[in-house]
Order: structure tokens, then sequence, then C-alpha cells
């Protein structure tokens, strides 16, 4: 059955709000569900887009939204997302990314929800990997409470829905980066970079910068959400299936950015993990999914977004 109608949580963040223009740009009638006010200008009504301020943690007020909009796909993107945040508050880490989702779950069920694509992570899932690139069939083993809170919630969507008629798909994407992206948060180097970068400000590095990440471009991860509420319903990793460290992101940005300050480094941050890169290739059977933005390319765009917006002050 074609998609019309679609709820997309979290649609005032980076990644939700690159999804909601998508979908409103493929036809869908979209309904944005999250707690914050939008970072940027949203589509108007009439373009097919309903704006609500509701916090999933608000199961009630979830409820009669899930209700009211009835629709074919639940977008599920709302997070506490920062691993150095879990550590700190891993009840309000619990709060959000565990009691929210089975909120969220529990209200589709009831509203009649065909599909139910969950944004999990792929970074944070296996905690330090003995063997890279991670795939789907390897142990998970998180080593912060975000990466925990997670894992959790993927296990009680499968259970929720089981003998119902919702069907899950699971997204579990490396770094995501680009443009739009919060600069002002603990999480996403690339833009915390740029921004820096670009007002001649110092940066630091925590720990020695050799940590390796999966870094994939939100386009390449909206392309994904999109067929995993279209297509088959399955559980895959999002990457390019290689590392890259914190210490080349810096270099990289530095050369496009003209950027000459030394970098600082401080210790590690609990919950870090040292490298991870992630597999694609169930992504690529299930879906025809695979990355097409490179990082040299990918960063020049988000470098360019932030110039522009630094242009007009």
């Amino acid at each position: 059955m074609p998609e019309r109608t679609a709820l997309v949580t979290g649609s005032s963040g980076f990644l939700g709000g690159h999804l909601v223009a998508r979908l409103i740009a493929d036809g869908v009638d979209v309904t944005g569900l999250d707690a914050a006010e939008p970072r940027s200008p949203r589509p108007a009504p009439e373009a097919g887009f309903r704006d609500l301020r509701i916090d999933v943690r608000d199961a009630a007020a979830v409820r009669v939204a899930m209700l009211e909009t009835r629709p074919d796909v639940v977008y599920h993107l709302a997070a506490q997302a920062s691993v150095s945040v879990s550590m700190r508050e891993p009840l309000t880490d619990i709060e959000t990314n565990v009691i929210g989702t089975v909120q969220l779950a529990r209200a589709a069920i009831e509203s009649g929800v065909r599909r139910f694509v969950f944004v999990s992570t792929g970074g944070a899932l296996y905690g330090n990997p003995s063997v890279v690139p991670v795939t789907e069939e390897m142990h998970a083993a998180p080593a912060s409470v975000y990466g925990a809170s997670k894992l959790a919630a993927e296990q009680y969507l499968a259970v929720l829905f089981a003998d119902t008629d919702v069907s899950l798909s699971v997204v579990r994407p490396g770094n995501i980066y680009g443009p739009a992206q919060d600069p002002h948060g603990e999480a996403g180097v690339v833009a915390i970079f740029s921004q820096r970068m670009l007002r001649g400000e110092p940066l630091t590095i925590f720990g020695d910068g050799s940590q390796q990440r999966d870094y994939v471009y939100v386009t390449d991860v909206v392309d994904a959400c999109v067929q995993a509420g279209a297509g088959a319903a399955a559980t895959c990793l999002l990457g390019t299936g290689a590392g890259t460290s914190t210490l080349t992101i810096f270099e990289t940005l530095a050369r496009l950015i003209g950027y000459t300050l030394p970098v600082r480094y401080a210790p590690d941050r609990p919950g870090d993990i040292q490298r991870i890169w992630l597999s694609a290739a169930r992504a690529q059977q299930a879906w025809g999914w695979t990355p097409r933005v490179s990082l040299e390319a990918g960063m020049a765009e988000t470098v360019a977004w932030f110039r522009a917006r630094e242009a007009q002050g």
C-alpha cells in the first residue's frame, strides 16, 4: 500500500528536518512531533505538513496525536542522542529513548499504523568491537547508556509489535553529518568543528584524535529511512564500511576552511569508543541502499552551508 501519511518524531531536529522535507517532496502528508521548536524554518501547513509540540514522554498527548493522525508510517527519530549526556543523566536517557519509544509504539498499534521505522544507532550499539566493519549478526555490547537505551528500545519494539499488524524496520546509522546539524551540542563533530573554525575559535579534541568513526551523510540516511518505510521490513546498519579518525576530520575541515589555529587535546569522555565502522551489505540487499555522498564532498557541502549561515549573521 503506498505511503500517504506519515508521522515523524524528532521533526525539529537535524535528521528529522531533512526527512520531513524529503517526504513532503515525495507527496506524503506529514505530521511532525517534537518537544522543541524547530531550529530552521518549516514548510507551511498547505505544503502538507502539520507541526506539533509534543514530548514523546507525554503518553496521553502522544496517543491523541497518533489517533488524530492515523499515519500509514511512523518514523521515530526523537531521542536523547548524546553519549556523554547519557552517562551523566541516565534516567533522562531511559525515559526518552526507552519509555518514550514504548509509549509511541502502543499508540501506533492502537491507531492502525502499517510500518514503524525506528532510527537506532550503529555507532554506539557494539561498544569497542574486536572486528570491523561490524555486521548485524555480531553481538551488541553497548559501552554507553545511550547505546544500551537504543538496544533496549529495539527489543521492546520487537516484542510489542509481535502478533500485530505493525511491521518494524530498524535503521542503525553511523555518525550522521551534514548541513543544518546542531553545532552547539556535545555530538556532531563535523558541525561543531565547522562553525568554530569559520569563527576562528579554538578547538578541542577529546582523546588523541585517533578514534575512528563511520561518517554517513544526512541525505544518504534519509534515503535509507524512506526505503525502510516503503520497502522490506528489516534491521540494517548504515555505514560506508570505512573508519575516519577525528584528527582526519579536523585536518580536512581545516583545509577546506583555511583554519590555522593548533588543536587542543583533552581526556577521553566516558562512554566514547576507540573505533567502529559498519557494513551496509544487508541494507544494500534489503533496500538497495548504498552511500552515495563521499566524505570529502559531504564535508564541503556542510562547510558551504555553515559559511552561508555565518555570512547571514
